[in-house]
């Protein structure tokens, strides 16, 4: 199988081979045809020189001078033209052809020869045109010119020719080397970035994420598929990372619940411990748990997969808010952080599943409420804009770093682990808020910076049926 650099350098080479040829055969015709048209009008030319000389020979008294017509006849047969002269009487009737009949042959067959070793299907043949002649406006007599027709070259307008010809050869030869060098470096230049894109695409199937290509081409088209290809390799990158840890997440999430029913089984047994509602107790808060975490991912797999059915209604977001602060008040009060509505002038409705948009606002307000200390506040705000609504939490807490901010909504990401291990989230509510989020359409993202908090903006297409409810 051929590779694509010489499947290139074969096409650009033919494709510049044909250009050449076209060219050639196209400076060929525009060339036989100016030829043909400076024959034609170099033979018109030499006939209205003739016709006068003959002319000017005439005298009224004595006729035609016969020696000056033989030099006339002479001249004009070196440029291949037969002259025939006849009066009206018919007291002369002169001919090139009778007096120099040898001559005149040697001329068409030379005319003949010339002609086919440049056309080889040349069609010609002898040819007589007859012209009037004047004696101050009255003819006095008749003038025949024969020649090799329709056309014919000499001897320099054919070397002429092949001169031209043989120098088209030899640039041609020129120009096709350097179109097979042109071939070779074009191919090269815009091949090299997809080489390093097959080396690098063979790399990263082998399991090597996170290689990039480094040398960026200035062609558009090649740029943007470099940029791609790294771009895959480094979210491929971060989904492995992402996804060992992950299983490392699930695996801890799992193994404290586990071991701790194991530990008090195994204390029961070994006879350590007496059976007791309290211990009954302690091990059925441990299955909630466990049955909390497999009710999660189930649901988040249902979301992402489209496989949850939303119940849509139209929904006030300024009562939607009322409600969910009312859930909130206490906890906000005992950590001693405000809840704030930012209330519009005018009344905003959200066509939407209510209890999952609640979710998504319940999810944000306990990340916010963890994230903020004491004395800070958290924002609930709405507004509409074109064709959007925009809902918004914002905090005034710890706020996170870009690295935390562009991972922030994955499954079980936690920016710091120790301590959301110790606030008691698993890091699942923000990737089950946004997959709630991106299946009404719409679209969540966050701005933070550290120690200046953070802002949460769900984005959702606005019907037009609410907009006028």
């Amino acid at each position: 199988m051929r590779t694509l650099r010489t499947q290139l350098t074969i096409f650009l080479t033919t494709l510049l081979f044909v250009a050449l040829l076209l060219f050639a055969l196209f400076f060929n015709g525009t060339v036989d045809k100016l030829f043909e048209m400076y024959a034609n009008e170099q033979r018109q030319e030499q006939v209205r020189i003739i016709k006068e000389q003959i002319n000017e020979q005439y005298s009224p008294l004595s006729g035609y001078n016969l020696s000056s017509l033989e030099v006339i006849a002479n001249a004009a047969l070196q440029n291949g033209l037969f002259v025939h002269v006849q009066t009206l009487s018919g007291e002369l009737d002169w001919d090139i052809s009778v007096h120099k009949t040898q001559e005149c042959q040697l001329v068409l067959q030379h005319a003949e020869v010339n002609m086919h070793s440049r056309y080889p299907s040349f069609n010609g043949a002898y040819t007589e045109q007859n012209y009037d002649l004047l004696y101050k406006e009255t003819p006095v007599g008749y003038l025949t010119i024969g020649y090799y027709g329709p056309y014919s070259l000499n001897d320099s307008e054919l070397n002429l020719i092949n001169s031209l010809n043989r120098a088209l050869l030899v640039l041609g030869l020129l120009f096709a080397g350097i179109a097979i060098l042109l071939a070779i470096f074009l191919s090269k230049f815009f091949l090299r970035p997809i080489s390093d894109v097959v080396k690098s695409t063979a790399l990263i199937a082998q399991g090597e994420y996170g290689q990039t290509i480094e040398k960026e081409p200035k062609t558009k088209e090649l740029s943007s598929l470099v940029h791609s290809v790294n771009e895959m390799s480094r979210m491929l990158q971060l989904r492995e990372q992402q996804k060992r840890r992950m299983t490392a997440d699930i695996a801890h999430e799992l193994r404290t619940p586990l071991s701790n029913m194991q530990s008090h089984a195994e204390a029961v047994i070994d006879g350590v411990w007496e059976p007791s509602p309290e211990l009954f107790q302690s091990i059925h808060e441990e299955v909630l748990r466990l049955t909390r975490i497999v009710e999660q991912l189930r649901e988040l797999n249902d979301l992402e997969s489209n496989n949850m059915q939303l119940e849509y209604e139209c929904v006030d977001v300024q009562e939607l808010f009322e409600n969910v602060s009312t859930d909130f008040a206490a906890q906000f009060r005992n950590k001693g952080v405000n809840l704030l509505c930012s209330s519009s002038e005018e009344t905003i409705f959200l066509f939407c599943d209510r209890d999952r948009i609640k979710q998504c606002l319940v999810n944000l307000l306990s990340n916010a409420l963890r994230a903020t200390p004491q004395n800070g506040s958290v924002t609930l705000s709405c507004e509409i804009s074109q064709d959007s609504v925009y809902i918004s939490v914002a905090d005034t807490g710890i706020g996170m770093n870009e690295q935390d901010l562009g991972q922030m909504f994955e499954r079980f990401y936690r920016a710091d682990p120790s301590r959301s291990k110790n606030m008691g989230g698993m890091g699942i509510g923000l990737a089950i808020t946004k997959a709630i989020v991106e299946a009404h359409g719409g679209k969540i993202i966050a701005t933070s910076a550290p120690n200046e908090g953070t802002l949460v903006t769900m984005s959702f297409p606005l019907r037009a049926d609410t907009d006028s409810v």
